[in-house]
């Protein structure tokens, strides 16, 4: 069996669209053939308009990429491919939670990011899956959750396309990750836009301590002021530390393209990071990260 037919794979699945593609290793890199490219150009299905922000709809599509993609790159031999997905923070929920941790165990924690999460999403905590990082020496939480019955959902149905997912995450714990080395030790707000969702993290020194969330419809997406007018909002609610102004924050933009200059106008800087990327849509950019 050719090498080729054993490439993982990454899968970003947005909330209009899921898209596949193959997911960085070696060989790939290392690819000369150009009769090669076209197993590797990523393959997208779109999620029904009746069943768009759905969970049905998700899975159906989700079915329908990995198929496609495993047809079009000769991977229905294969008996279990593996993939990498990152789900857009759309399907999930976030939070930055402060208390002394240091000296609570795991089912400890687990209760507390369940009762959070039960509280806030109006779930009882035994439908959801958190995940969560204890950071600050202990004294601050980063937690994240998803519908339990999404998850198995998502491993069900790639099961049926012999894909095994060996990694599953919403996209922001990933971009903070990344983002850290950007943003530097000062006081930032980090500002993260997709196509249904604006989300905003308060960096203190370095240090991540506030988390908000803000639905969009498509009348936000577009207008930079609106935006804006709600990250500052947004940045009012969420600020802990005393003194801490706008005028002395920077916020960083990430995701979808905005003009920058109305932040220019609210924060001290506004800084988009240069990211070089090939994608076109929330879904492809959220492919690229699981690559």
């Amino acid at each position: 069996m050719s090498r080729w037919l054993n490439e993982p794979i990454a899968v970003g699945v947005g909330t209009r669209e899921i898209v596949v593609g193959a997911r960085g290793s070696r060989f790939a890199r290392l690819r000369k053939l150009r009769e090669l490219a076209s197993a590797v150009e990523p393959v997208r299905a779109s999620i029904r308009d009746d069943l768009r922000l759905t969970e049905a709809g998700l899975l159906d599509a989700l079915r329908a990429a990995l198929d496609a993609h495993a047809e079009k790159t000769d991977q229905g031999r294969v008996s279990k491919r593996d993939a990498r997905l990152v789900l857009d923070d759309f399907w999930g929920d976030h939070a930055i939670l402060h208390g002394d941790f240091r000296r609570m165990n795991r089912a400890e924690l687990v209760e507390i990011v369940l009762a959070h999460f039960a509280d806030t999403r109006g779930d009882d905590g035994g439908t959801l899956l958190v995940r969560f990082s204890v950071r600050r020496g202990g004294r601050v939480l980063f937690a994240s959750a998803i519908s339990r019955a999404l998850h198995d959902g998502i491993l069900e149905m790639s099961a049926l396309a012999h894909v095994g997912i060996s990694r599953l995450t919403l996209c922001l714990p990933h971009m903070l990750d990344r983002v850290g080395v950007e943003t530097g030790k000062g006081n930032a707000l980090l500002m993260f836009v997709s196509d249904e969702l604006m989300q905003t993290v308060i960096s203190e020194s370095g240090n991540w301590v506030a988390y908000d969330a803000q639905r969009l419809f498509s009348a936000d997406v577009g207008d930079a002021s609106r935006l804006a007018v709600m990250a500052e909002q947004m940045f009012e609610r969420s600020a802990t530390k005393a003194g801490l102004t706008r005028e002395g924050c920077r916020v960083y933009l990430f995701g979808n393209e905005i003009d920058v200059a109305p932040f220019e106008a609210r924060f001290a800087a506004a800084i988009r990071p240069v990211r070089p990327s090939a994608a076109h849509s929330p879904a492809e950019r959220l492919m690229e990260s699981a690559q």
